[in-house]
C-alpha cells in the first residue's frame, strides 16, 4: 500500500496557477461582455431620446398672407388673373381674380408666395394654398388646377399675351408646355359654392421652391368644367381675413434619424500582467478663480412653433355680401333697379321698359346706356365699401373684333320712363345731349373699362369708388352711363325688365359695418 502512495506524483504547482488564471480571464470577458451590451443599449436609448427631442425642438409653421404674417410687414405675394378676350389687359392690384372654364380656360390665375426666408436645407412636411371664392355666374361645379409657372412674370404686367412688359409667353395665356409651365397637374380643388375658403395641396411645389428659391415662379391655375366663372379674392383685397395664404410646415433639417444597436466590436483589455505604475508627484495646477457670484441663468428665446395670425386689438368687422337685381335679390321684393339707353337715331324716344340695353360705338358713341340701383335704406351711411361691382349680360351683338365699354357716374337725376338722347327728364335737358356734359351731366374719370366680344355671358365693372360715394350721401347717387365710343361695333345686353331673372343687370356690393 505504501508502495502505491508512492508511485502517485505530485501535481505542478505551476499549472494549478494557469489554471486559475485562465477561469479569471473567461469570467471576466463575462462580465465585460455583458457590460459592453447594457453600455450599447442605454447609449442608443439615450441616442433615440435626443433625436425625437431635437425633431420637436426645429420643427416649424408658417403662415404667408401679404400684410398679416409672418409679420404684418410681408408684401411677398403676387396675383392677378389674365383673360383671352382682353389679351392685353393686366389686373393686378385688383382685389378679384377670375376664373372661366370656358375654351380650355379662357381666364386663368396667376400666383406666387415668396418663401425665401425658409432654409434651403428645410424639409418641407406640408404646404396648403387657401383662397376665398366670393361670386360665380352660374351654379356649376369646376376643378381648378394648379400648374407650375416656367417663365417669370410680373403681376403689374402679365397679361393674356405678355408675361412681363417686354418678354411675351412662347403661348398666349402661360399656356406652352415647354418653356411657359409644367403640364402636370400637382393640386386640384373643386369649386362648387361661394363665400368660403378653398385649399390646393402644394407640398412638393413649396419643396422645390425652397431647395432653389430662384425657381418659384408659383403657379398658374386652369379651371375644367361647364361654362362657369368663379371670381376669388386677392392679396390686395381691404378685407385682410380674405386673402390668399399659404400654410407651409417644415423641419429646419432633416430630423436625425433614430440610432439602432448594432454589435460592433469593442476594444478587449489583455489580461497580461504588466508593472504596476509607480504615482508620481506632479505639480498641481494653479487654481482657477470661482466668481463669487454665479451668473442668473435666463430663458433663451424659443422660436414659436406654429405661427398664428397677428392678433389685433379689436375684433375684425364681418364682412357683408349682397346682390341687388330686380325683383331677385337681396330679396324678391326689391325693385330698386331701374335701366334704358338713350339713342342718337331716335333722339326724341324713351326706350324704358324696352327688355333691352343697347350700345354703339359708332362716333361718339350714339347709343349708351343708363342705369340706376336705389341703395337707400340698403347699405348703411357708415358702411366701409370693400368691392362693388356692376355686372350685364350680353345677349347679342354686331361686331367682328369686339368693343371697349366703359362706365361713368352721372351727376344730374334722370326719370327712367322720360330719359332720352335730348333729356334727362321731361322738365331738364342734358347740357350735351346723350348724357355728355362732364361736369355737369357726367364725371370725366371713367370708374372701369372693359373690352366686350361673346355674348351669352355676363361682362363685370368696378365700380366700388362710386358706391362709395352712395353709401356715405345717397343723395349723390344718379347712377351710371356705359359708352363706347369710335368703333362701328354694337352690343345689346339685357335690362331689368328682362323675363328671366337670373341674367338681369346685377350690382354686387361686399362691406363692413364699424
Amino acid at each position: 500500500m505504501s508502495r502505491a502512495l508512492s508511485t502517485v506524483k505530485p501535481r505542478n504547482p505551476i499549472a494549478r496557477t494557469l489554471a486559475l488564471i485562465g477561469f479569471v480571464i473567461v469570467l471576466l470577458a463575462l462580465l465585460l461582455s455583458s457590460t459592453s451590451w447594457a453600455r450599447s443599449s442605454l447609449n442608443a436609448a439615450g441616442s433615440s431620446v435626443r433625436a425625437l427631442a431635437r425633431a420637436d425642438e426645429i420643427s416649424t409653421t408658417l403662415v404667408f398672407r401679404k400684410g398679416v404674417s409672418p409679420e404684418p410687414s410681408y408684401a411677398g405675394v403676387a396675383d392677378t388673373y389674365i383673360a383671352l378676350y382682353e389679351p392685353d389687359r393686366n389686373d393686378g392690384g385688383s382685389a378679384t381674380m377670375r376664373l372661366h372654364s370656358s375654351q380650355d380656360g379662357r381666364e386663368r390665375i396667376l400666383l406666387k408666395f415668396d418663401i425665401s426666408r425658409i432654409p434651403t436645407s428645410a424639409v418641407v412636411t406640408e404646404a396648403t394654398l387657401h383662397m376665398f371664392v366670393w361670386y360665380r355666374t352660374n351654379p356649376y361645379q369646376v376643378e381648378a388646377d394648379a400648374y407650375p409657372v416656367k417663365r417669370h412674370w410680373n403681376e403689374s404686367e402679365a397679361t393674356w399675351n405678355q408675361a412681363t412688359g417686354t418678354n411675351f409667353w412662347t403661348q398666349p395665356g402661360c399656356n406652352d408646355p415647354v418653356f411657359d409651365y409644367d403640364p402636370t397637374v400637382v393640386a386640384t380643388a373643386t369649386l362648387s359654392y361661394t363665400n368660403d375658403f378653398y385649399t390646393w395641396d402644394l407640398t412638393e411645389m413649396a419643396q422645390q421652391w425652397v431647395e432653389n428659391p430662384a425657381s418659384n415662379e408659383g403657379i398658374v391655375m386652369i379651371p375644367r368644367g361647364p361654362s362657369t366663372q368663379y371670381q376669388i379674392r386677392t392679396s390686395d383685397m381691404p378685407d385682410e381675413t380674405q386673402r390668399p395664404y399659404l400654410v407651409v410646415s417644415y423641419f429646419s433639417e432633416p430630423p436625425s434619424p433614430t440610432p439602432t444597436s448594432t454589435n460592433t466590436p469593442t476594444s478587449t483589455t489583455t489580461l497580461i500582467p504588466t508593472s504596476t505604475r509607480t504615482a508620481t508627484a506632479t505639480a498641481s495646477p494653479t487654481p482657477t478663480e470661482t466668481p463669487s457670484e454665479s451668473p442668473t441663468p435666463t430663458n433663451s428665446p424659443t422660436p414659436t412653433l406654429i405661427p398664428t395670425d397677428t392678433p389685433t386689438a379689436t375684433p375684425t368687422a364681418t364682412p357683408l355680401y349682397r346682390t341687388y337685381q330686380q325683383e331677385m335679390y337681396p330679396s324678391a321684393g326689391y325693385t330698386g333697379a331701374s335701366d334704358t339707353f338713350l339713342s342718337a337715331y331716335r333722339p326724341y324716344t324713351p326706350w324704358y321698359p324696352d327688355d333691352s340695353l343697347r350700345i354703339s360705338g359708332r362716333d361718339n358713341g350714339t347709343e349708351r346706356v343708363l342705369l340706376r340701383f336705389d341703395l337707400q335704406g340698403e347699405i348703411p351711411t357708415n358702411a366701409q365699401i370693400l368691392s362693388a361691382e356692376l355686372s350685364l349680360f350680353a345677349w347679342s351683338r354686331r361686331t367682328l373684333y369686339g368693343m371697349r365699354v366703359s362706365v361713368f357716374p352721372v351727376m344730374r337725376p334722370w326719370d327712367v320712363t322720360q330719359a332720352t338722347w335730348y333729356r334727362a327728364n321731361s322738365g331738364t335737358t342734358w347740357d350735351i345731349p346723350g348724357c355728355d356734359k362732364v361736369g355737369s351731366d357726367r364725371l370725366g374719370t371713367a370708374l372701369a373699362s372693359r373690352f366686350v366680344y361673346f355674348t351669352n355671358r355676363f361682362y363685370e365693372w368696378d365700380v366700388t369708388s362710386a358706391v362709395e360715394d352712395w353709401a356715405a350721401n345717397p343723395a349723390t347717387n344718379h347712377g351710371l352711363l356705359l359708352v363706347a365710343q369710335d368703333v362701328d361695333q354694337d352690343v345689346r345686353f339685357h335690362s331689368s325688365e328682362w323675363r328671366v331673372g337670373y341674367q338681369r343687370p346685377k350690382l354686387n356690393v361686399t362691406y363692413t359695418i364699424p
